[in-house]
């Protein structure tokens, strides 16, 4: 496991269409480029603060065949969202950044902090995330280096997702698409090789590790 690897499943997990990510390009367009932001740390912190020590705490509850059944969810989560970059590709979808300005209608509104930790809290994902895929690198990486190993993946990762969403905002903030519309599909395409790709690495990973 490297901080690159980590960053680019990172970068290209940011990239796929979802919940948040158009949630911070909303906040983005209505209210500015520091909701935006203050919507992109959310995630991050909740995943340090609650979902990864969740992920932790199920990898080591288990062992033997527990490990390999959740890395066996892990692989298949990746691989189904590596198909939903390339079919999002494939519909030239734009992450969300056409979402029209929505009118403040004078009615009092959360935080933007809070709307990402609650969008972020309420979603599947993050826990089957840093329930399979997540806390299997961070376990590899506290087997071979320690403490240090097993912080390099998280820290790549937010890293990645951190990368890719402060593009979006600073492009969101010019009024300009994330990318031009010959070359977003392409982004897509590849961030779903390379998320079907970690999901194969991780398996064969875990198995050479059992036996």
């Amino acid at each position: 496991m490297t901080f690159s690897f980590a960053f680019a499943i990172g970068f290209s997990v940011a990239s796929i269409p979802g919940p948040t990510i158009i949630l911070i390009a909303t906040e983005t367009l209505r209210r500015g480029a520091i909701a935006g932001l203050l919507t992109m740390i959310a995630p991050t912190l909740t995943d340090a603060a609650v979902m990864l020590p969740l992920g932790l705490f199920l990898q080591v509850s288990l062992s033997g065949k527990g490990v390999f059944a959740l890395a066996l969810v892990g692989a298949g989560l990746l691989a189904w969202m590596g198909l939903q970059s390339i079919e999002a590709g494939s519909k030239k979808s734009d992450v969300g950044f056409n979402t029209p300005h929505a009118s403040a209608g004078g009615k009092k509104e959360f935080p933007s902090f809070v709307k990402g930790v609650l969008t972020h809290s309420t979603s599947p994902y993050p826990y089957l995330y840093w329930g399979t895929v997540g806390s299997s690198f961070v376990r590899e990486g506290f087997e071979r280096g320690g403490a240090w190993g097993a912080a390099i993946f998280p820290l790549g990762f937010w890293t990645g997702t951190t990368t890719f969403t402060l593009l979006a905002i600073y492009l969101l903030t010019r009024g300009k698409k994330l990318l031009p519309s010959h070359l977003e599909p392409y982004l897509h395409h590849l961030s779903g090789a390379l998320l079907i790709g970690s999901g194969i690495f991780l398996l064969v990973r875990v198995w050479r590790s059992s036996v």
